[in-house]
């Protein structure tokens, strides 16, 4: 059993990765919200532990900001969708339960970290070092910029010790033998080569005839399985702010003016520094300075900055935005040759050489001007367009012609549609909801201007809506034919490739009529590019003899493919067989992995708040 094989192995090792099962992040955004009593509503419980509804919307609004950063307007477009977020959500609780399990057992096994494994935990922390030692300034700034204490963040690194001791409990009670490597790779890496003779299917189809009686016989045999799903057919008009600037006049008073007010855009400044840890060191080196010490040697000889204080602090030639807003700013105001006064940067003081500075010129610029101001102005024409587009849709809700003037595009429209084969332009879990799920499903209303990405909406207007229901003959007409031509095509293919093996193993000089094979090619299941042709390739017995094993098999078009299979070659030398372990015995401590977490939830009492999850007002409850 597993569990009780963890309780065997929990004090034999020492550990060097988190726990797989859950990120770093998890632990640090999620597992400090246990060091805190909390007087709300629950989440969930597990096993009689309480995961409160406070700890549940810090991890979700920190998860839901990183998404929003790194996916931009794509993800918040996601989010209109009801079933989008309620996913979200429910994803979210599950992984919480799965963590306070994985926090229960580890304290039922007894796992400790002591105090001395802590600090050296944090004195050893490469992020918390400067020049290879403990820099106190560092730790302390993560504290303040994390809001935590020292001893809250030492109970967080405590329980990510601890989770560790279990992961390498994990990796030590897992190994592979060297037959079972090798068995192994001689699946996943044997090379086998073969020629492909390829009979199109769809030229075959080409040439089939089917009557109507056939249709009609089809049809009465298949009727009820002939089912026709929901389908909208819709009209939609789509404003982008792209499209808007394509069309925004600029002119050579307000690129003047955008070059006075951001000259600070276009200067390039070569820089030097010093810095100092402290505002007293700070000022003894400007005093150094006024006395006529030169520059480059205080820095090489006092600078914090070991990198640039090697090279007389020089920092090169620095753009706009490049370095902090206050340095940056601090150094605009000198001339060049001219150094700062001490200036207080994120807590470290630093001393600012001017050595030279270029500006570029409203006519070097100019054309980079008019794509910013072209850009600005179609984000507030874009405002404008949306705010009168909202009216309009929600006034008008007869057609969507007002709206299209309003937003001066023109109205498109769908054939129709299922929620299955959504047009490209329409093809966004809010609009789909729109158009299949809400008021204006059934026609007679438009929708809401819905955002389909970084200033971009559409609104849509339902023409027609056709409910779920079992095809006519007419409606399956089409469809029936061609499945009965596909049908009749395989079975022509399929019996001359097979004729075409039995006659190429029996004579493989003797090439059939209509067979022609192209070059060899090699096949790998590491790189399976069709999985249909793959599967039939490596279902041949291995050539005898030196012979070609012939096959029929298929690819994923559908084509009928005659198979001459020449040769398997060996699979991997020593070395790659070494590599191959590792990566086995990996995929094989993520099974165990796997195996845990569904025995701790099976034996587990798990308790979900399902009506706080799914966001429902309207009713209380939970469920197990």
């Amino acid at each position: 059993m597993l569990i009780e094989k963890m309780h065997g192995i929990a004090h034999s090792f020492i550990g060097k990765a988190i726990f797989a099962l859950i990120p770093v992040s998890f632990l640090i955004g999620g597992m400090s919200g246990y060091l805190y009593s909390s007087n709300d509503s629950f989440a969930a419980k597990v096993n009689g532990e309480t995961i409160s509804q406070q700890d549940f919307l810090n991890r979700y609004n920190q998860e839901f900001e990183a998404r929003a950063q790194q996916e931009g307007e794509g993800f918040l477009a996601k989010t209109d969708s009801v079933e989008f977020v309620t996913a979200l959500r429910q994803n979210l609780i599950q992984r919480l339960v799965d963590q306070e399990l994985i926090r229960q057992y580890a304290k039922e096994l007894k796992l400790g970290v002591s105090d001395d494994m802590i600090k050296r935990a944090i004195v050893s922390d490469p992020n918390l070092q400067s020049n290879g030692k403990f820099d106190n300034t560092r730790y302390q700034q993560l504290l303040t910029q994390n809001g935590l204490t020292s001893d809250t963040y030492a109970a967080i690194l405590r329980n990510a010790l601890t989770l560790e001791q279990m992961q390498n409990g994990l990796a030590d009670s897992e190994f592979v033998v060297p037959a079972q490597v090798k068995d192994s790779a001689q699946t996943f890496f044997q090379k086998r080569i073969a020629r492909l003779a390829t009979l199109p299917l769809a030229d075959e189809v080409a040439e089939q005839k089917v009557t109507e009686e056939e249709i009609k016989a089809y049809y009465d045999a298949n009727a009820k399985s002939l089912v026709q799903p929901e389908q909208a057919k819709v009209q939609y008009i789509r404003v982008s702010a792209n499209e808007l600037g394509k069309l925004q006049p600029v002119t050579e008073t307000q690129i003047a003016q955008y070059y006075q007010e951001n000259k600070a855009q276009f200067i390039s400044q070569k820089l030097a520094h010093i810095q100092l840890a402290t505002e007293k060191e700070a000022d003894a080196v400007y005093q150094e300075l006024q006395k006529g010490a030169d520059f480059a040697e205080l820095a090489k000889a006092k600078s914090v900055d070991k990198l640039s204080g090697a090279q007389g602090g020089e920092l090169g030639w620095v753009k706009d935005n490049e370095l902090p807003k206050n340095f940056e700013d601090a150094a605009l105001l000198l001339n060049v040759g001219q150094y700062s006064t001490p200036v207080n940067v994120d807590g470290a003081y630093h001393i600012i050489l001017v050595q030279d500075r270029k500006e570029r010129t409203l006519d070097e610029v100019k054309e980079q001007i008019a794509d910013i101001v072209r850009k600005n102005l179609a984000g507030s024409r874009f405002q404008a367009v949306e705010k009168a587009v909202h009216a309009k849709a929600a006034e008008s809700s007869d057609s969507l012609a007002a709206v299209a003037e309003a937003a001066g595009v023109k109205v498109e429209e769908t054939d129709y549609f299922g929620k299955n084969n959504v047009p490209a332009a329409l093809n966004f879990p809010n609009v789909t909801s729109a158009i299949f799920e809400s008021d204006i499903a059934n026609g007679g209303a438009n929708s809401e201007p819905l955002t389909v990405g970084e200033n971009e909406f559409v609104v849509v207007r339902v023409v027609d809506h056709k409910a779920e229901g079992l095809q006519s003959l007419d409606e399956a007409k089409a469809m029936i034919e061609q499945f009965l031509k596909r049908e009749k095509a395989d079975k022509v293919l399929a019996e001359k490739a097979e004729q075409a093996v039995k006659a190429l193993s029996a004579d493989p000089t003797k090439l059939p009529a209509g067979i022609s094979f192209g070059e060899p090619q090699t096949f790998t299941l590491v790189d399976n590019k069709d999985p249909v042709l793959y599967e039939g390739v490596f279902a041949i017995a291995k050539p005898q003899d030196g012979k070609a094993a012939y096959q029929v098999g298929r690819n994923s078009k559908g084509d009928v493919i005659v198979v001459a299979l020449e040769r398997v070659e060996p699979t991997l030398d020593e070395q790659e067989l070494a590599k191959f372990s590792t990566q086995l015995v990996r995929a094989r401590q993520g099974e165990l992995q796997g195996q845990l977490m569904q025995a701790l939830r099976e034996k587990a009492q798990i308790e979900i708040n399902t009506s706080f999850i799914n966001q429902d007002d309207s009713e209380e409850g939970a469920a197990h």
